[in-house]
């Protein structure tokens, strides 16, 4: 079964890589912080709502690039401690996954602790429109 796990590390370090170009791709088109978590939020709604282990990956992926322009998203900020609090996801998540996962958990806490950003506000239909981004139901 090792060519599972593989992956599986995989799906979660292309979900990784995939947010990160986001971040390079749109800043240096001009958008702020704000803007790029929403669009990456927005463009993958479908993997993003997949699964708790998802969900997770996303915020806390999207608030590591965020904090390497010292800010983040109020939108992102205000959700992230109940995030960082995940330590189970599915049972259907791989193992190896998780453990990376909750690396990257212990590197945003670091990052949000050492408080060397700002949250940048966003007005209240950015915010909403996130709200109802995540509500939204994947057709099984």
């Amino acid at each position: 079964m090792a060519g599972t796990d593989h992956m599986s590390v995989m799906r979660y370090e292309r979900i990784k890589n995939s947010i990160a170009l986001d971040f390079k791709e749109y800043i240096e088109e001009g958008l702020n912080v704000a803007q790029v978590s929403a669009r990456t939020l927005e463009e993958d709604w479908q993997r993003v709502n997949d699964s708790l282990f998802t969900t997770t990956l996303y915020f806390v992926a999207i608030a590591i690039e965020s904090l390497k322009y010292n800010e983040i998203a109020d939108f992102i900020y205000i959700k992230l401690d109940g995030y960082l609090d995940h330590t189970e996801f599915e049972e259907t998540t791989d193992k190896d996954d998780i453990d990376l996962l909750l690396q990257d958990i212990r590197i945003c806490k670091g990052l949000i602790a050492a408080k060397e950003y700002k949250v940048r506000e966003t007005i209240y239909s950015a915010k909403a429109r996130i709200e109802y981004i995540l509500g939204l139901k994947i057709d099984e």
